[in-house]
């Protein structure tokens, strides 16, 4: 079949379920109106029943209002009984739209019974008011009302029960109906829709199928692959398209063998030129490759001066600061020396005394910045123990003055903070990068409008915090991911070797804590240590703490 036969086929399914569907839900809908139709006779019967039924007190009631009238009996009486016989007569038009033939003949005698009961007993009761009169009006009523319920009442229950019944059963028909109308409108069009959509399917996956083998062959030819045939199956459009394409293979083929045959000839002539040529080449190669060598061992020997140049310039930038308040401390102890003729007083003796020990904790400080260039690779030791925090960062701030001075003031809240675990000194290469690292976010010369906060306080999960804040231009959003890592920075040369931060970290997760940083561009940064605190077992447990 060809491709407009296949597409044709498709259409006319879609259009004859879509036709079928139609009809489907014509059928029901005349099938509906009919139901309603049905059930609205049905009850507009029960309306007229209980009509029939109120004659038993209306129809007394207006014969006696018309005998106190002095009006005649008779012509209110043919009135009312031509109103009965009307309604009697619609009565049989509404059974005769049930369409129930087996039932019809045996509804419509019941109507009729019930109608000439009904007539009877109208024909009965002139004669009762008459000689009853008014003053008997109670007594008319009441003899009316029993015998319409003995005369009457018995051919009336018994067709408005049974119209009540069938009203009940149709109702309940009608819904079983409905439901099942509601199961055909969802599993009909959803079948439907999978003909439909199968015949799509089928249609669309022979179509790609075949496009999809044109496409291969196409791509093979393009490759070089002149062997390539497409199959030709049946005589549609396909069919057609793949005898034309392979009668162009053939072409094609033909044509490429003799331009290799050619080509083989100018090869051959062509062939010791190429081997001229490719000796000067492999030549030219050689040499390109020794001076290539030459040039990689210079640039590996550059780049590990460059490498040496950058640990020297760290250790350098570390070790300045301590070394210079060692040396201060010295000339200091030196001068004060050099100026007594005698023995200290107690005063300068602690002076003294406090300078050579500051001017030691700082000859410490030197010992364990060498150290940490180590501590990239590998581990050392250094004792743990108690650290009171406020003696901690108010020693680091006092070795940062230099750097502070001029550009920020220092607040310190550490009221209540509780002692870490760890080594003092460490802590203090920590807190004065930190405080350093501070400083150089500010620029000199505005110390009233910039601060450096040192605040120490108790922690989630036996911690305490230690945050290092400042006021400063911030770190870009770029950077906070890499401040961390070894020789990364952002001063200029010769300020920084990129090292502090790396090393700090490293400290910070020797002491089982953790390092972070928030900042935001020309509103601050803030550096968040996390350390344990020291209890009671670990001051009892001697030991070292792994660095």
């Amino acid at each position: 079949m060809t491709v407009r036969g296949k597409i044709l086929l498709f259409a006319v399914v879609a259009v004859g379920l879509v036709a079928v569907l139609g009809g489907a839900l014509y059928a029901l809908a005349t099938r509906g109106r009919l139901s309603t139709e049905q059930l609205f006779a049905m009850q507009e019967q029960n309306t007229l029943y209980g009509k029939l039924t109120g004659d038993a007190v209306w129809v007394p009631h207006t014969l006696l209002e018309a005998y106190g009238k002095g009006q005649e009996l008779r012509g209110v009486l043919e009135a009312e009984q031509l109103r009965a016989e009307a309604d009697f007569a619609h009565l049989r038009e509404l059974v005769a739209l049930e369409d129930m033939p087996e039932s019809l003949t045996e509804d419509l005698s019941l109507v009729e019974e019930a109608r000439r009961a009904h007539l009877g007993w109208m024909e009965h009761l002139e004669s009762r008011v008459r000689l009853a009169g008014m003053d008997g009006e109670d007594r008319v009523l009441h003899e009316s009302i029993d015998s319409f319920r003995m005369q009457v009442m018995p051919y009336l229950n018994k067709a408005w029960g049974k119209k009540r019944e069938r009203l009940a059963r149709h109702k309940r028909d009608r819904l079983e109906a409905l439901r099942a109308g509601q199961v055909f409108g969802v599993t009909v069009p959803l079948v439907a829709l999978g003909v439909v959509l199968t015949l799509a399917a089928t249609l669309l996956i022979t179509l790609r199928r075949s496009s999809l083998a044109l496409l291969r062959g196409a791509a093979r030819i393009g490759r070089g692959d002149f062997t390539t045939e497409l199959p030709v199956k049946g005589k549609d459009e396909y069919a057609t398209l793949a005898r034309a394409f392979n009668r162009m293979t053939e072409e094609l083929r033909d044509t490429v063998r003799e331009k290799e045959r050619l080509a083989k000839a100018e090869a051959e002539s062509a062939e010791r030129e190429m081997r001229r040529y490719n000796l000067l080449l492999e030549e030219t190669v050689r040499q390109r490759t020794t001076e290539l060598e030459e040039a990689n061992a210079q640039l590996l020997f550059a780049d590990r001066l460059v490498t040496v140049g950058q640990l020297a310039a760290g250790v350098g930038h570390e070790i300045n600061n301590p070394l210079a308040f060692i040396l201060g401390n010295l000339s200091y102890a030196r001068e004060e020396l050099e100026r007594m003729q005698g023995a200290p007083s107690p005063l300068e003796r602690e002076e003294l005394l406090a300078a050579l020990s500051e001017a030691h904790e700082g000859a410490e400080r030197v010992k364990l910045l060498v150290q940490d260039l180590k501590m990239l690779a590998r581990a050392d030791d250094a004792v743990g123990g108690p650290v009171d925090l406020e003696s901690v960062l108010r020693s680091a701030s006092k070795m940062a003055a230099h750097e502070v001075r001029q550009r920020a003031r220092v607040v310190m809240q550490t009221e209540g903070a509780p002692r870490a675990h760890g080594n003092a000194a460490r802590l203090c290469q920590v807190f004065l990068n930190l405080i350093i690292n501070a400083a150089h976010a500010i620029p000199p010369g505005q110390v009233e409008q910039n601060e450096i906060r040192l605040v120490a306080r108790k922690g989630p999960d036996t911690r305490v915090l230690v945050e290092v804040s400042d006021s400063g231009c911030g770190i870009p959003a770029e950077n906070l991911e890499r401040i961390f890592r070894p020789f990364f920075t952002t001063k200029p040369a010769g300020v920084g070797s990129g090292l502090g931060l790396s090393v700090c970290q490293r400290i910070i997760t020797m002491h089982g804590g953790d390092i972070t940083v928030e900042s935001q561009p020309g509103r601050g940064t803030t550096f968040r240590i996390a350390l344990p605190v020291h209890t009671a077992s670990e001051s009892s447990e001697p030991g070292a703490m792994a660095a």
